[in-house]
Formats: structure tokens, sequence, C-alpha cells
């Protein structure tokens, strides 16, 4: 079994360390839509990558019932 000879030093472990942190993911701005986006990724916004339309839209359908629930307001009671 292996086993060290020497204990590692507090600078020589964070040295080791140093390339395991968590690095921060970069966006660029759209040029036609204006929002953020990493770059070499599809804009999910629009579905458009290097000007190519490449995944389609998806269309949110509305219930009738939900749609009357959703627009129902809740009066608070009012205060003195």
């Amino acid at each position: 079994m292996a086993v060290p000879k020497q204990k590692v030093s507090p600078s020589r472990r964070n040295m080791r360390r140093s390339h395991d942190r968590a690095i921060s993911q970069s966006f660029i701005e759209d040029k036609k839509s204006g929002e953020l986006r990493r770059p070499h990724h599809i804009d999910l916004s629009t579905g458009m990558y290097r000007g190519k339309q490449i995944i389609a839209k998806k269309v949110k359908k509305i219930d009738a019932d939900a749609a009357q629930t959703d627009n129902a307001t809740i009066e608070a009671p009012a205060s003195k």
C-alpha cells in the first residue's frame, strides 16, 4: 500500500487545488434579439444558430378554464 513519506504542506496543497475552482460562464448579447446567450449555443428564445432557424418556437396553448381562473382577482380586506 502506498504511504506518503511526508505531510503535504498547506502551500503545496493549495497550489495543487488552484485549478479546481468553478469558472463563470461567459455570455454575449445576441445581435438581433438583444438577449444574452452563451457563445456557440442556440438562442432558446428564437431558436436561431448562426443565422439559421434550428428549432421551431413552441406555441403555448391556453385552456378556456385556465384563462378564466387566471383573470379572477382576489381583493384583500380593507386595512385600517
